[in-house]
């Protein structure tokens, strides 16, 4: 817990690069840096609980720790970084992938390329048409993944392109930023994330209604009743695909399925765990502990750098327990702008191109203390229009420029890890395994009106796969009030058995009654594919002497005994 020195010091979690977006409304600030601390203190916990449903040592993820509630002191910081371009598609379809099951296929780095930035290969050949893919953990055979406009750039970066009429590369933007940060800002001011896709896309055409979610069969915007304001449609026209033009197309935010800081969370603290055989093989960690997905440049690093924190391979270094550094979040580094011979035509500094639009270059931590690496949310590189050229003619290692997945390639993607030293161990589990008894699985929860409507929206993919909008939905806690009665919500749910509805309750002062049942598809935040999940339609009414704050989600089969709780799934406001 907080020292009482350190307590005035650390009282929240920060906005991700500590970003203040009302600068000049302290009373908006405030709400926001409130609201975004209660979501991370919920997925915090729901990373701590981790699968004690339908999952063998899968749950309480003890040595993954809350940086907001213990003392910051003597924490260490370990810099976690990996390459931003897609790891899986070297992996499956690159050079020398014969072993990595895409037999006789060996696309050329053109293609590679060209696939990072558009889904297509040169010739315009989508994954939909590419053979498919072995799981080298479960050698399940699928379509390749993450679906979706920019499903394919999963290594938590994503990019859009502006080319000019002859096909010259004139801006690209760069971003890490995760989808509930930007729900959280939507929630207390729309009209401050209409002023910020504006000034960070440049382009100031963009309209508020361009980003409301809208109801399929009516054509009318929803009403989000957490807010009680047109709810937020993540893959608005303005942010959605690889693509940037003047009409449509922008990367704002993260879209990719399993790029939520949620699901960074998630895989952080299912990384706590030590496994047999120790942790010196990042993909073996990886299929043991079965978070995250094989293959990627992030995830297997991602794991095992937070394992070796918990369980390093010299047992005299200490064990520590582990969490991501306050502000959590995911970082671009800046381009290695030297050590990949950037050029131009008239021998500017190419560095000069590259703008931190959002995020700071450097961060200091509540103690003063420099924070390892840089901390860019959003950038981007385009050759200012005085100059006669684009980013087309620069060059890099003696090549041209032709598609913006060359960038990529030269810098690296950053989360933080923090340590704090035990003078015990963790006690090592086996791998991931299904229990004896299987009990139902919470997995999300919507207010009903938003949730049909997400569903009912389709997406247009290069997959060439159904997709709805609720893959692209967050596990941010609808509100409910003191005194509300009939509250429809929706809670998707898996692994439920026996007849008639499953029991559905949230704890004090809470009430709940299932309705109906439906199977839904959708990519639950953070997973690569989609899956069929059950949909309960569920009934709530709140007392009037509940207290405000946030409720956990039981979802009970008939016949059995109530297991945990999903944490943070609703949060009860003041009336």
């Amino acid at each position: 817990m907080l020292s009482s020195q350190t307590a005035d010091i650390v009282r929240r979690f920060l906005t991700p690069a500590n970003q203040i977006d009302f600068p000049q409304n302290a009373t908006l600030q405030k709400q926001l840096d409130e609201q975004w601390s209660f979501n991370l203190t919920g997925f915090t916990q729901q990373g701590i609980t981790g699968n004690p449903w339908n999952s063998l040592n899968a749950a309480n993820n003890s040595w993954y720790f809350n940086p907001v509630t213990t003392d910051p002191t003597n924490v260490v910081y370990q810099p976690i970084q990996w390459n931003a371009f897609p790891g899986r598609l070297d992996f499956y379809y690159g050079e020398g992938n014969g072993s990595n099951n895409v037999k006789g296929l060996e696309l050329s780095t053109n293609d590679l390329l060209a696939l990072g930035d558009t889904g297509k290969t040169v010739d315009g050949t989508p994954f939909s048409s590419l053979p498919q893919i072995t799981n080298p953990c479960t050698a399940a055979v699928s379509n390749y993944g993450p679906y979706g406009p920019r499903g394919w750039q999963d290594e938590y970066c994503e990019w859009s392109v502006e080319r000019d009429a002859n096909g010259n590369i004139v801006r690209i933007d760069f971003t890490c930023e995760n989808p509930e940060y930007w729900n959280s800002l939507w929630a207390v001011s729309p009209e401050r994330v209409l002023e910020l896709y504006r000034s960070t896309l440049g382009k100031p055409q963009i309209q508020l209604a361009d980003l409301y979610l809208v109801d399929p069969s009516r054509r009318t915007p929803v009403v989000d009743p957490s807010t009680g304001k047109p709810a937020y449609n993540p893959l608005n026209k303005w942010n959605s695909g690889p693509v940037s033009s003047a009409t449509q197309g922008g990367a704002m935010h993260l879209t990719s399925t399993p790029n939520t800081i949620q699901t960074e969370i998630g895989l952080g603290s299912a990384a706590t765990v030590p496994r047999p055989g120790g942790n010196g093989n990042a993909q073996a960690l990886i299929c043991c502990a079965q978070y995250g997905q094989p293959a990627r440049n992030s995830d297997p690093h991602i794991g095992q750098s937070i394992n070796q924190l918990v369980a390093p391979p010299n047992p005299a270094q200490g064990a520590m327990k582990a969490t991501l550094a306050n502000p959590p979040g995911l970082y671009i580094q800046t381009p290695d702008f030297p050590g990949f011979n950037y050029q131009s035509p008239d021998g500017t500094d190419p560095s000069t191109f590259w703008t931190i639009v959002r995020g700071q270059a450097a961060m200091h931590d509540e103690q003063g203390r420099k924070m390892p690496g840089n901390y860019i949310l959003h950038a981007s590189f385009q050759v200012p229009a005085s100059k006669p050229y684009t980013v087309s003619d620069l060059t890099i290692n003696g090549q041209k420029i032709q598609w913006a997945a060359q960038v990529a390639q030269t810098f690296l993607m950053q989360i933080t890890g923090a340590g704090l030293k035990q003078t015990d161990t963790a006690p090592v589990q086996s791998c991931v395994a299904t229990p004896p008894t299987v009990l139902a699985q919470p997995l999300q929860i919507f207010h009903a009106s938003v949730f049909y409507a997400l569903v009912g929206t389709q997406v247009s993919n290069v997959m060439g796969v159904e997709m709805n909008l609720a893959s692209n939905s967050t596990l941010i806690a609808p509100r409910v009030k003191p005194g509300q009665t009939n509250v429809q919500l929706v809670v998707t749910a898996d692994t439920l058995s026996g007849s008639g509805f499953p029991a559905v309750s949230f704890g004090d002062g809470v009430t709940a009654r299932v309705v109906s049942q439906a199977s839904i598809t959708y990519a639950v935040p953070g997973n690569t594919y989609p899956a069929p999940v059950a949909a309960l339609l569920v009934t709530v009414d709140v007392s009037p002497h509940a207290l405000p704050g946030q409720r956990s989600l039981w979802v009970t089969n008939n016949g059995q005994a109530q297991s945990v709780g999903f944490p943070a799934a609703i949060h009860v406001v003041p009336a």
